[in-house]
């Protein structure tokens, strides 16, 4: 994100509040948590405390305040659903999804029916997004000390011992025009936040879309994903730190011209590279058309992180990698680009350590490098079928 350290204490007040009957009727649903005996939502507007399991049939919602999944409670989304977070709601403050530690979601969506989080204004007037994103918060390792650690979104309780925890499973999601600042106004929510997020816990066929802050970011963790897709992000599309060892497989990035930082912005832990356990994920079959952005990179490797990335399509770059502080990953081969074909205006790789030209440990060519195979993002997303890189 683009601050990653609270300048002052944000916290988010998560107020009592009640799911609606009805868009018409004002009379509240007599259980919050669980929509009356049914565990059915009922009722047009999602908010407040989920504390029971909760089930959201497939319609139209809007998506209003703090919304947060309580440890032992899971919200379960039907496919075709779609979440909108009104322009009133967007101008009363700060509106999002949270699942807390023990808490699960399961939103799994299909293709012909994606479930979509989205916004009245569509990120009209530019600048912040209109809404805070999907965050959720698991009990896998991270390398904080202690080994755990406070969201600076939201404040909550993260990291722990189990790599294998589950927090649910995202199947087919859009989160749309997210990125909305916090009411302190020090930093931007991401569209997908996952805060030491477990193994357990199934990622499929997400896509983040035109947000103000990063796409996905990992906060150390476990959690594999595969089919992402980044469109328009106007900070980082992929973001790893804190000690993230899950692997990334098969993800489009198109980054819009002169609009955004880095297609990955990928680091360890700050003041402190060498923390365990270090960030080490796997990213293989990648495709990114860049912002050709002056002072810009596709890959931005920094505070001692590892990694090893496979099958890398990367085209209209000023610069493909910068390398801060990873010598000893190189030589150590904790760090590796397979198989990847690159496309600059300038620069391959700037060494920022010590300038000296360690392409050749760093990287293995290939032309014929094919990167993600965009037929898994047709027809849910909004990726263009026609979009070349």
């Amino acid at each position: 994100m683009k601050n990653h350290f609270l300048k002052t204490v944000f916290t988010l007040v998560l107020s009592a509040v009640f799911f609606s009957c009805s868009s018409d009727d004002d009379v509240p649903n007599p259980d919050p948590g669980t929509g009356g005996d049914t565990g059915v939502l009922e009722g047009s507007v999602l908010e407040g405390d989920i504390t029971d399991d909760l089930l959201v049939k497939e319609g139209n919602y809007n998506l209003k305040g703090a919304v947060s999944v309580k440890d032992g409670a899971t919200l379960t989304i039907e496919p075709g659903t779609t979440f909108t977070v009104s322009a009133a709601d967007q101008a009363a403050g700060v509106n999002l999804l949270f699942v807390e530690q023990g808490g699960k979601l399961i939103a799994e969506g299909t293709a012909a029916k994606p479930i979509v989080f989205t916004s009245e204004n569509k990120n009209s007037e530019g600048g912040d997004g209109d809404w805070g994103g999907i965050g959720i918060h698991g009990r896998a390792k991270m390398n904080a000390p202690g080994g755990t650690s406070i969201s600076e979104a939201g404040q909550l309780p993260y990291g722990g011992t189990n790599d294998e925890d589950s927090s649910g499973s995202l199947k087919f999601v859009r989160v749309e025009y997210a990125g909305q600042a916090s009411s302190d106004g020090q930093f931007e929510f991401n569209a997908f936040s996952f805060f030491a997020v477990g193994s357990g816990t199934v990622l499929e066929n997400l896509e983040a879309f035109e947000g103000a802050d990063d796409g996905f970011e990992f906060y150390g963790g476990t959690v594999n994903a595969k089919n992402l897709v980044a469109i328009g992000m106007e900070d980082d599309s992929v973001d790893w730190d804190e000690g993230y060892r899950g692997t990334l497989t098969n993800l489009a990035i198109v980054q819009y011209d002169g609009v955004g930082d880095f297609a990955f912005e990928l680091a360890n832990r700050k003041g402190e590279n060498n923390a365990e356990p270090r960030s080490m994920g796997t990213v293989k079959n990648v495709s990114i058309l860049g912002h050709n952005r002056s002072g810009k990179a596709a890959f931005d490797l920094k505070q001692g992180t590892g990694g090893i990335f496979q099958n890398i399509v990367a085209t209209n770059y000023e610069t493909i990698i910068f390398l801060n502080d990873q010598l000893q990953e190189v030589e150590n081969d904790q760090l590796q680009f397979t198989g990847s074909h690159f496309e600059y205006s300038e620069s391959l790789l700037v060494n920022n350590v010590d300038e000296t030209n360690v392409a050749g440990d760093l990287l293995e060519l290939d032309e014929n490098a094919t990167g993600a195979d965009l037929s898994a993002f047709k027809n849910w997303s909004n990726l263009d079928p026609a979009q070349e890189f």
